[in-house]
């Protein structure tokens, strides 16, 4: 959860412009255009397309090339469908619970037009009246500290939605200025802000929590694609407003629908992928072999080396994947309503951001209360022995709440970098990535090799949007150049 946007609601004025419902309306609109174009019908060879990957970016592809005419089959390794999307029933009686992708912004076309396509709804995150505490440094801010945070903090992101403004967030190594944008890293930029050491340190651990990294490792470039893929001011407001409503995880099952459960192969690694030549041959790990004509390779990065490539993939293809872990607090009532207080709050400590995941769904008092962690805060909570990590958070939590541990009932930590098919959070370029890897990602290998995933859209890096909007833009590729569309 945004704490700008957080602090922008109880700190400034109203924004002029559309609202959330024009915006929306706006989003609905554009995402139907980009739907448009996998749309004409194909009479003619059933061209075979493997898909290695069920998650949004994976089953997104296979859904369009089905509808473009093509003969499309989905490998998967694990036995469920949506990758790092996991929407869990079993922690809060009555109610979903998002271990993974969770946020959807009414700026993020593609997730909408497919939540109208598929019968699917959202509901509004909520905004609760109370304190939503920050603790810095390891002192929690006083309300008048807090405005003062966020006067420098608005500050600082005007300036970075300047130079957002001229940036393609499509592809933004085309951008005027790109190579020196992105051997630029954001903590470069953040020492040139005018800002005291408080402000300047929140930006930091903000920056770090969201994009699962350290502000040293980010690319500047990388940070101004996805502002001008949001939206530029917002981007900050308006990217995480809603979740659906039956759970993030049904976008999934009614994709793999569309595409038909016989082509959507669960619990079926593969092993080696050899692309060099026509037939694209993709070896299981049982050993045995499919052939395809194209291949989209729709799994993280991280888990590329455990797939032998024949051609390898390039030494200087490696986007960068962050760490990021959640920790879902199961408790028997909103504890923090009776402290004056709201869900929200955010630390530069090992848990930077917490929210309640729940809001908005009918049912008993109980809720969830996520605890998230990025870059090295991450790694912090994932060194927590397995036995005291129940303790260790409620003792991290003790400066921002008082009754948390009295209310608590259950907990699930969400350790994505110790999952074997993500081994990673999610993706964010590190300097020097967008100029030289970009073009890569875009284009493909050998003219059979597709990527797809949320590394691979720059303008929507890190979200369910961005994975979704890679494999329809894998897809569309396929059948442009195979004059299946315009």
């Amino acid at each position: 959860m945004n704490l700008l946007a957080r602090l922008r609601v109880r700190h400034a004025p109203p924004r002029e412009g559309p609202t959330r419902r024009e915006m929306l309306a706006q989003s609905l609109l554009a995402g139907a255009a980009l739907l448009a174009g996998c749309r004409t019908p194909a009479r003619r060879r059933a061209c075979r397309v493997i898909v290695v990957g069920a998650g949004f970016a994976g089953l997104a592809a296979a859904h369009e090339l089905a509808a473009a005419g093509y003969d499309a089959t989905v490998l998967e390794a694990r036995k469920r469908l949506g990758g790092r999307v996991r929407t869990w029933r079993d922690l809060v009686p009555g109610k979903s619970v998002e271990g993974g992708g969770e946020l959807i912004g009414s700026n993020h076309p593609l997730w909408v037009a497919y939540k109208d396509r598929f019968g699917l709804t959202f509901l509004p995150v909520t905004e609760e009246e109370g304190e939503a505490p920050i603790v810095l440094d390891g002192k929690r801010l006083s309300p008048e500290e807090s405005t003062r945070l966020w006067e420098e903090m608005d500050a600082a992101v005007r300036a970075m939605n300047g130079d957002a403004e001229g940036v393609d967030a499509t592809a933004p190594w085309r951008s005027p200025g790109a190579a020196a944008l992105d051997a630029r890293s954001v903590a470069s930029w953040l020492a040139g802000q005018p800002l005291g050491a408080t402000s300047r340190a929140a930006v930091a651990a903000l920056l770090a929590a969201d994009n699962g990294v350290p502000v040293a490792r980010q690319s500047y470039l990388g940070q101004l694609a996805q502002v001008k893929g949001g939206g530029v001011d917002r981007y900050w407001d308006e990217s995480e407003v809603f979740r659906c409503a039956e759970g993030n995880q049904e976008l999934a099952v009614r994709l793999a629908a569309s595409v038909g459960e016989e082509r959507i192969l669960l619990g079926t690694p593969v092993g080696a992928i050899r692309y060099g030549r026509s037939p694209v041959e993709v070896t299981l790990a049982d050993g045995t072999t499919r052939e395809a004509d194209d291949l989209i390779l729709a799994v993280p990065p991280s888990v590329w080396g455990r797939i032998a490539f024949d051609p390898p993939l390039p030494r200087a293809l490696a986007p960068q994947m962050g760490s990021n872990v959640k920790y879902l607090m199961a408790v028997r009532r909103h504890f923090w309503r009776t402290e004056g207080r709201t869900p929200d709050s955010f630390s530069d400590g090992p848990v930077a951001l917490t929210w309640e995941g729940t809001d908005g769904q009918p049912g008993a008092e109980g809720a969830c209360l996520n605890a998230f962690s990025g870059g090295d805060a991450a790694e912090l909570c994932r060194a927590w022995p397995a036995d005291r990590r129940r303790i260790l958070y409620l003792a991290e939590l003790a400066r921002r709440y008082d009754g948390l541990g009295e209310s608590l009932a259950a907990a699930r930590f969400m350790d994505w970098p110790s999952d074997p098919w993500t081994k990673a959070g999610y993706s964010f370029p590190a300097p020097n990535q967008l100029v030289t890897q970009g073009p890569l990602l875009e284009r493909g290998l050998e003219g059979r090799l597709q990527f797809a995933g949320e590394h691979c859209c720059p303008a929507f890096v890190g979200y369910m949007e961005g994975a979704l909007q890679s494999g329809v833009a894998a897809a569309r590729r396929l059948a442009r150049r195979d004059g299946r569309v315009s």
